[in-house]
């Protein structure tokens, strides 16, 4: 027996397909602004006219434009979240270099398609640290890497895995910023992953014992 009653709960109105529609258009608008004038020149009267709608229509779902940097910076870390997890647990079975190189260059392409967020958080936006995507990539990013440690180094102990898990983090995030959104001169992109895929995979290796 079909339940009308929770087709209709689920139907959309057109109000609220108008306002989705609205806001992310708001949204594409602001990430353009951002693109080209960066978060000094971000201003909700340009993203108006960027959209198309009134100011008017805009406060309607905006009070500023720091409003539409959160909103566009849970969007994108979404977005980026569900990469990396999707790359990650990919790359579990696969050969250390080839596993690590694989969440890369997941990583840097989703960091140059949200490339004006990403700088605007990094860089530019007065919201503190709640307000960089990085820690939220870096948690999901380090809880999947653990489960990719035990099983590619399991000659490690937990605190010396943590330790080294600790130490990836910040060269994993650091190393795919810079080729996304600052790449070396005269260096290809794959060249400058393949680099940081082998610095990884040597922080998963047995460390020699001095005398």
């Amino acid at each position: 027996m079909l339940d009308f009653h929770s087709r209709s709960a689920n139907r959309k109105t057109p109000q609220q397909q108008r306002s989705r529609e609205m806001i992310d258009r708001i949204l594409a608008a602001t990430a353009q602004v951002l693109a080209e004038r960066g978060y000094a020149g971000l201003s909700t009267n340009r993203v108006a006219a960027q959209a198309g709608v009134s100011v008017g229509s805009l406060y309607r779902y905006f009070a500023d434009k720091n409003e539409l940097i959160e909103e566009l910076r849970s969007r994108s870390s979404a977005d980026v979240l569900a990469d990396l997890t999707g790359a990650l647990t990919a790359a579990v079975p696969m050969p250390a270099r080839d596993g690590v190189r694989h969440v890369l260059t997941v990583l840097v392409a989703a960091l140059k398609r949200h490339r004006a967020v990403t700088i605007a958080m990094i860089d530019e936006a007065p919201l503190g640290a709640h307000g960089n995507i990085l820690p939220e990539v870096e948690r999901q990013l380090a809880q999947i890497t653990r489960i990719f440690v035990a099983v590619h180094a399991p000659h490690l102990e937990q605190a010396e895995a943590d330790a080294r898990i600790h130490l990836a983090m910040g060269v994993t995030l650091n190393a795919c910023l810079r080729i996304a959104l600052d790449p070396a001169p005269g260096v290809s992109e794959d060249r400058m992953i393949d680099l940081t895929a082998e610095l990884l995979v040597l922080g998963l290796a047995p460390l020699q014992q001095t005398a």
